[in-house]
C-alpha cells in the first residue's frame, strides 16, 4: 500500500488567519490613570501633616491699646493719671473724658458720652494727668505708644481699676436689694454700638433676667445699669458677663445700706477673668467684721473647695475649717469668721482656695464700718505698674512658684524716683513692702518667679476705711491666632 505524501499546508482546505490585537492607547489610560490617582490621594491622605492640630497663638509687637477708667465714686474723685511699666518708651495717648456722677454710688444719669479730648504724652515714672477726668476715660494708643499704658485714679476708700476691654469675665457678689445694692457701668471706647448679655446665677441655680440679655452701649457712651431697678432680687449672685458685638469695660459698685443710722459706703467689685481651680486673695485687712467668701460654680459637676489662710511665715489649713461643696451652676456663701478670729488668724492677709473643679470666688467685709470687697489677684509674668493715692499705703505680694525676687520702683507726681527696693518672695507665704507716702506710681517687676501683688490703702480722718488696688499686668504683645486649613 502505497502511503500518499502529506499535503501541503493550506493545500485542499481553506485555513484561518487570526488578526493580531492592538491596545488602543488612550483606553489604556482611561483605565490606568484613575488608578494611580486614587493610589495617590491616598499616600498623601496618610502623610503628616506638620501644620495640623491646635497650634498657640503668635505674639507680636502691640500697635493698639485701649485703657478705660470708670467714673469716680463721687463727683470729688480725682483725676486719672497715665504711666508706663518698665522699659517702654511710650508716646502720645488720645483722651475722651465722660461726666462725672452726681450721687455717691456713682449712677448718675442712665447714658452718657464721652467727649474727644487733647492728646497727652505719657512717659514712665510719675506719668500724666488727665485733665478732667472725674468721669469715665477712655485713653488709646497706636504705634510706639501702645505696649505698657497703666492708668488709675487716687482715690482713698474706694480704687476702680483702670483696665482694656473684656469680652469674657465673671462678677461675684452682686445684689438688688435695699441693703446690698450693685450697679453695672459699661463703658463703650468704640464708634460703633456694643451689645453685652449678662447671664445670672444664684444660690439656687441659673437666674433668668431677660433685661439683661442684649443689652445695648452705643459708641463712645456710657451706660449705668440699676441692679434693683432692672433685676431685683435679695439674694447674692454671680453674672458671667459676654460681649457679644463690639469692645465693653464694665466695672461694678456695690453699695452697703445699714438702713439706719449707720454709714453708707461702696466699693468696686473686682472682676475675674475665668474660672480656676487655684484662687489667692490678697488683701485681707487686720480689722475685719463679717467676712464672707462668695464661691461660683459654672460648671456641671459639683465641685469641692478647701481653703488655706495665708501669712508672712506660711500657708496652712485651719483648724474647724470645713470643706465647701458647691453645687453645679449655683453661687454658695460662707462665712469666715470662725476660722478668721483668734490667735491663729493673726497676721493673714490672705486665703488660697483649692478646689476639685475650676471656680470664681470673692469676698466681702467691713473695716471700720467701711465696705471692703476683695477677688483672686492676678499672676504678674511681665513687668507691672500702678497708680495709687497718696499717703499711707503697703504692697503685698504672694502666690509665688518659686523662690526668687521682686524689684518694686516707686515716684512721685514729678516722676522721680523714692525708692527701689527688692523683695525676696516664696511659695506658701506673703511679703509685704511699706510704700512712701508720696508715692503715686509704682512698677512691679518679678525674677525667676510668676507673682501676685496688691496695694492695700488705709484711710484714717471723719470716715476711716480700708481700699485696694490689684496690681494688673500692662499689655505689651499682641496675640495673633494661627489659622489652619482644615
Amino acid at each position: 500500500m502505497t502511503e500518499s505524501p502529506n499535503p501541503a499546508p493550506g493545500a485542499g482546505r481553506r485555513s484561518v488567519v487570526t488578526p493580531e490585537r492592538r491596545v488602543d492607547i488612550i483606553v489604556a489610560l482611561a483605565i490606568v490613570l484613575p488608578a494611580v490617582v486614587a493610589l495617590c490621594v491616598t499616600l498623601i491622605g496618610q502623610e503628616s501633616d506638620p501644620l495640623a492640630g491646635v497650634r498657640p497663638p503668635a505674639t507680636s509687637t502691640l500697635t493698639a491699646a485701649t485703657v478705660v477708667c470708670p467714673a469716680g465714686i463721687n463727683a470729688t474723685s480725682g483725676p486719672v493719671r497715665a504711666v508706663r511699666t518698665p522699659g517702654v518708651p511710650g508716646g502720645k495717648v488720645s483722651v475722651r473724658t465722660g461726666a462725672a456722677p452726681v450721687d455717691s454710688e456713682g449712677n448718675g444719669s442712665a447714658q452718657g458720652e464721652t467727649k474727644e479730648g487733647a492728646e497727652l504724652a505719657v512717659a514712665a515714672g510719675g506719668g500724666v494727668v488727665v485733665p478732667a477726668s472725674g468721669g469715665a476715660t477712655v485713653l488709646d494708643a497706636r504705634g510706639d505708644a501702645a505696649p505698657g499704658l497703666v492708668a488709675g485714679r487716687g482715690d482713698r476708700l474706694a480704687v476702680p481699676e483702670c483696665r482694656a476691654p473684656s469680652y469674657d469675665e465673671w462678677l461675684v457678689g452682686l445684689n438688688a436689694s435695699a441693703r446690698y445694692a450693685t450697679t453695672l457701668e459699661l463703658v463703650n471706647p468704640d464708634d460703633g454700638d456694643a451689645v453685652v448679655d449678662l447671664e445670672l446665677i444664684g444660690t439656687a441655680g441659673p437666674i433668668d433676667e431677660p433685661g439683661l440679655r442684649g443689652v445695648q452701649v452705643p459708641g463712645h457712651s456710657v451706660k449705668r445699669l440699676e441692679l434693683a431697678k432692672v433685676a431685683p432680687m435679695s439674694a447674692q449672685t454671680a453674672a458671667h458677663l459676654t460681649v457679644t458685638r463690639g469692645r465693653v469695660t464694665a466695672t461694678v459698685r456695690n453699695t452697703w445700706d445699714p438702713l439706719g443710722r449707720g454709714r453708707v459706703t461702696t466699693d468696686f467689685l473686682p472682676t475675674n477673668a475665668e474660672p480656676a481651680t487655684t484662687n489667692l486673695i490678697l488683701g485681707i485687712p487686720d480689722r475685719r467684721v463679717s467676712p464672707t467668701l462668695f464661691v461660683a460654680n459654672p460648671g456641671d459637676d459639683e465641685v469641692r473647695v478647701t481653703t488655706r489662710l495665708v501669712t508672712a511665715e506660711a500657708a496652712f489649713t485651719p483648724t474647724g475649717a470645713e470643706e465647701i461643696t458647691v453645687a453645679p451652676h449655683s453661687v454658695k456663701a460662707v462665712g469666715l469668721s470662725g476660722i478668721l478670729s483668734g490667735d491663729a488668724a493673726k497676721g493673714v492677709v490672705g486665703i488660697e482656695l483649692e478646689s476639685t473643679g475650676p471656680v470664681v470666688p470673692s469676698m466681702r467685709l467691713l473695716t471700720r464700718t467701711d465696705l471692703v470687697l476683695l477677688a483672686p489677684v492676678p499672676s504678674l509674668r511681665d513687668p507691672a505698674a500702678a497708680v495709687l493715692p497718696v499717703g499711707a499705703k503697703t504692697l503685698l505680694l504672694g502666690g509665688a512658684t518659686r523662690t526668687g525676687v521682686v524689684h518694686v520702683k516707686s515716684y512721685d507726681a514729678a516722676g522721680k524716683m523714692l525708692a527701689d527696693k527688692p523683695v525676696e518672695v516664696a511659695p506658701d507665704r506673703a511679703a509685704s513692702l511699706a510704700l512712701p507716702p508720696t508715692a503715686v506710681a509704682i512698677t512691679v517687676e518679678a525674677r525667676n518667679t510668676s507673682i501676685g501683688a496688691i496695694v492695700s490703702i488705709p484711710a484714717t480722718g471723719r470716715q476711716p476705711g480700708l481700699a485696694t488696688i490689684r496690681v494688673r499686668a500692662a499689655e505689651l504683645r499682641s496675640r495673633i491666632p494661627v489659622v489652619v486649613p482644615q
